[in-house]
């Protein structure tokens, strides 16, 4: 029969391992992955990334969906400063934000004259 201290050491060393593999099966951990609002007075959007699979790697991606749009409102995603979507209340679709790409998505509030800045990935 095993002791207590045994059984104890027995269910640490299990625990241990299956968090060891649990981090190890995700390909990737990326701090900015899930949904991200921004709001201005008038205006509101869900900046969204996700991990996906892309050209055999994973990778995230991004995607800018408007969801309170009323005249006067734009949604910009930019990539290393270069304009790639730009809507007044259509989403941007899923963008590719692996290496080489920095997206940033922008809220621009026209009837509030202001513009708030989302997450830089």
């Amino acid at each position: 029969m095993l002791s207590c201290r045994t059984s104890l050491r027995s269910a640490v060393a299990v625990l241990g391992f299956g968090a060891m593999v649990a981090l190890s099966a995700s390909p990737a951990f990326a701090a900015n992955e899930g949904d991200h609002w921004i709001h201005t007075a008038y205006c509101t959007a869900d900046q969204e990334i996700q991990l996906k699979f892309i050209n055999g790697a994973w990778h995230d991606a991004q995607e800018l969906n408007p969801t309170v749009a009323p005249r006067g409102c734009q949604f910009i995603l930019t990539d290393n400063g270069r304009e790639i979507s730009n809507t007044t209340g259509g989403g941007s679709g899923w963008r590719d934000d692996g290496p080489g790409h920095y997206i940033c998505a922008r809220v621009v509030d026209f009837g509030a004259q202001s513009a708030i800045d989302g997450i830089c990935n």
